[in-house]
């Protein structure tokens, strides 16, 4: 352990000095390199001929990379699986990292990254892989890179957040290495699973990674956007990995034609914008690497500039307090609500999202999360709660419990940088929950109360705040990572030291440069008309500077003060939403609605939204807002009166085009399409069954043979696309991935399908999909052929051959409604 610390801190005072050098691509040179091994994965060579991957490493490092990245890309359990030479994680980490030691024997300033790519799983929700599992792989294969001597761990070429999350904690928590956390997006700059630049950014920094960025992905230009979207966020050194462009086909090989010099510009751009650790991804060189080195040399590194920017996000988008006050809805809370406290107690999950539905249609921003129950385990519902607020909405949320178990589970599978309530100025409180918060990343709700109670003046607050922030810096939090709740209090019975609340705000925040949070129900606990009082004090607290509130957003009273505030200080700009808003706007119904204190008030008739399913439930609203435990008992009703094909055209096929078309602009992303799709397909369970009943069966649209080519290993793209072409109504043959030409034809004799779907994701494969291309057109059967891939253009997909190229799943969708008729 004492070596691994000094080769951490060796790495981390490098990274401190000036620019890192990555090298590039080994799989472009393994494709030009003539090997003994007919291998299946590069991998391979690390236990076969290990001098070759040698090799590689020193042309690398004579080009001025001062890293070097083991071949252990796809070197986890999932990826090795199966392998037919048994390949075992340790056995290629240790090679790997033995062979890239050798390479560096004579480069005393080199550095050895043990390199960690994607487990090629869809992770939970939108597939079966669950975060365990994908931190278990990584572990093992951090584990294993440290003990071998790896110098710091590299992870790269992540295109799901959560993933990325599971694989950073595994190295965070199994190793002492540096780790450098890198994402791949697509050209909207978004991963595959919809988080952008800010949102990996703030999850990141909130894990203590060393560096964060970005690797692969289009072309130089859009390497630039990113790299400048990274800078403007990133308080942590950013990486950047472009390709040397995109691939074309050239005599059925993989050709990039992005010269080094080409290349080269690009990096030192991205040197000036304050990119500090750089290298090269998919189809570089030695030579590409070299001249970024060269170009770089006169550059003079600039120094992360730190944000002070206080950030929470969901799995999608990071929210900053300095856009405004922000409002987190208080009402999944069982404190005082009868209905609520059932429905935790039957696992009603149902309830819950019908409450959060309520708040967010309501205009809150996050949403407060608290199950706090006796009798039950409080910690596996906290988790249950989040991960179903998770896959239907992109809300953040605030993680909210007394117990520090309840804090760290919550926080270990929540998919983001959450807000965590709370904290106090108690010493046994704070030893409890600082660590977990360091720990997890997120923003901390610090309550101004200590073992002596609450203060009863503003200046006792700020001491108290202040003991708070200080006690958080020693365990390595920052200011920007701590909201202060000034605690209000109930003016019935408090009405002096009430007030003392608003005139804490503005004085912790100038005193201690820290943001502010309130919950401002319990001012008008015991008083009639609550709404009078609760609404007068949110505008003074807002006026004095007041950052996030904690309030039931189905007031209309309450976000009436907030709207008006918004024109007032000119966070509205032209007043633009306070006039849509209002204008011709009918008086809100009420009804008398529970507070979190047990106390009615009054609030927006909220019950459309937590209605259970009858026949005036749409099914085709259910499907759009992915609300997938309503629909099979919404189709079970509509089955009452109508036809399996009326309830297919009318409900289940009009919500999938509304879900494709907000997905195709960006208005929805990867998660909620895959969820939608699977509450069509619980919709579809009861439709089956009373098919079957009735001695009938649903009539196919067509069918499509799908397959990943040979070679690739990698099917996320693939089954999404199964997904929702099912959903659709059209029969699916899935051959599964790594198929040979001849496995493609004899399906394709064997089933005539009308579409032959064909997906690669590894540039060092779509020479295989040519020749399945070829391969089938040389039957004369008639058969349209469709291809996809992250690497594929329209154009490539043209250049070999294909009838239509799929750029993700709703494109197959439209191009099935075209070859079959709509």
């Amino acid at each position: 352990m004492k070596a691994a610390r000094e080769r951490a801190t060796a790495f981390r005072e490098a990274l401190a000095k000036g620019f890192v050098f990555f090298d590039g691509s080994m799989g472009a040179l393994l494709q030009a390199t003539k090997t003994k091994t007919d291998w299946k994965v590069p991998e391979e060579l690390n236990v076969a001929e290990p001098e070759v991957i040698e090799s590689i490493h020193r042309d690398y490092l004579a080009a001025g990379a001062t890293v070097i990245l083991t071949n252990t890309f796809g070197g986890t359990e999932p990826k090795l699986l199966g392998h037919e030479r048994n390949l075992s994680v340790v056995e290629v980490t240790e090679k790997a990292v033995a062979t890239a030691r050798s390479a560096a024997a004579d480069k005393p300033d080199a550095f050895v990254a043990l390199d960690i790519g994607p487990t090629g799983k869809l992770l939970e929700p939108m597939g079966a892989y669950t975060f365990d599992e994908a931190y278990a792989a990584f572990a093992e294969a951090a584990r294993a890179g440290e003990a071998a001597g790896a110098d710091l761990i590299a992870i790269e070429t992540m295109s799901d957040l959560y993933e990325l999350k599971a694989a950073v904690l595994a190295a965070k928590e199994n190793t002492e290495l540096p780790i450098i956390a890198s994402a791949t997006f697509q050209d909207n700059n978004r991963t595959l699973t919809g988080a952008d630049p800010a949102t990996v950014v703030a999850v990141m920094e909130g894990l203590g990674v060393d560096a964060v960025g970005f690797n692969c992905g289009g072309d130089l230009a859009h390497a630039k956007e990113l790299a400048e979207a990274f800078v403007a966020a990133a308080s942590v050194p950013v990486f950047v990995e472009p390709n040397a462009g995109i691939p074309t086909v050239e005599n059925g090989k993989t050709v990039f034609r992005v010269t080094p010099e080409e290349f080269a510009e690009t990096i030192a751009h991205c040197a000036r914008l304050g990119a500090r650790v750089l290298g090269g991804c998919c189809g570089t060189t030695p030579a590409h690497i070299g001249a970024a080195v060269r170009a770089c040399a006169g550059i003079e590194p600039i120094r992360p500039k730190q944000k002070n920017e206080t950030i929470i996000s969901s799995w999608c988008d990071a929210l900053s307090l300095s856009q405004g006050p922000i409002v987190v809805g208080e009402r999944i809370n069982p404190t005082g609500k009868k209905r609520f406290k059932e429905a935790i107690l039957a696992n009603d999950i149902d309830y819950v999202l019908s409450e959060a539905k309520a708040q967010l249609d309501a205009g809150a921003h996050a949403l407060d999360v608290n199950v706090g129950l006796p009798g039950i385990d409080e910690a596996a519902v906290m988790r249950n709660a989040v991960q179903a607020l998770q896959r239907t909405f992109p809300a953040p949320l605030q993680i909210d419990s007394s117990e520090p178990r309840v804090l760290d589970t919550a926080l270990r599978y929540y998919n983001g940088k959450a807000l965590i309530n709370s904290v106090n100025g108690k010493k046994a409180v704070m030893e409890e929950v600082f660590p977990i918060a360091k720990k997890y990343g997120g923003v901390l709700v610090a309550l101004a109360l200590d073992e002596e109670g609450i203060p009863p003046t503003a200046e006792g607050r700020l001491a108290v705040a202040r003991k708070i922030v200080e006690t958080a810096e020693s365990y390595g939090i920052k200011r920007k990572d701590i909201l202060i709740d000034t605690l209000t209090l109930t003016v019935s019975s408090q009405q002096k030291e009430a007030l003392e609340t608003v005139r804490a705000i503005p004085l912790i925040k100038r005193e201690l440069g820290v943001r502010t949070i309130l919950g401002v129900s319990n001012i008008s606990f015991g008083l009639p008309q609550r709404e009078l009082i609760g609404s007068v004090f949110f505008g003074m607290a807002l006026g004095a500077g007041l950052d996030a509130c904690i309030i039931n957003p189905l007031s209309e009273a309450m976000m009436g003060v907030l709207r008006s505030y918004y024109a007032l200080s000119g966070r509205d700009e032209n007043c633009l939403g306070y006039i849509g808003r209002y204008t011709n706007a009918a008086p809100a119904a009420t009804r008398r609605t529970e507070s979190p204190s047990g106390a009615a008030q009054s609030g927006t008739d909220a019950a459309a939204a937590t209605k259970p399913a009858t026949a005036d439930d749409d099914l085709t609203s259910i499907i759009i807002q992915g609300m997938r435990d309503r629909s099979r008992a919404a189709a079970e009703i509509l089955l009452r009166e109508k036809s399996p094909v009326e309830i297919i055209d009318g409900y289940i096929v009009p919500a999938l085009d509304a879900v494709g078309k907000d997905y195709e602009t960006g208005k929805k992303f990867l998660p909620q399409l895959l969820l939608s799709a699977d509450t069509v397909a619980r919709a579809f369970d009861a439709i089956k069954e009373a098919l079957a009943k009735s001695g009938s069966a649903a009539e196919s649209k067509g069918k499509i043979l799908i397959a990943t080519v040979h070679g690739d290993i990698h099917d996320i793209g693939k089954n999404i696309v199964k997904a929702m072409l099912e959903n659709y109504g059209y029969d699916v043959i899935d051959l599964g991935k790594d198929v040979a030409e001849e496995a493609i034809v004899e399906a394709l004799k064997a089933e005539r399908p009308g579409i032959v779907g064909l997906s690669a994701l590894m540039t060092t494969t779509v020479a295989s999909m040519e020749r399945a291309i070829a391969a089938i057109r040389s039957t004369g059967i008639p058969v349209r052929i469709m291809v996809g891939g992250a690497v594929l253009t329209e154009d490539y997909a043209k250049k070999i051959g294909a009838d239509y190229y799929g750029r993700d799943a709703m494109a197959t969708v439209g191009i099935a409604k075209e070859v079959f008729g709509k």
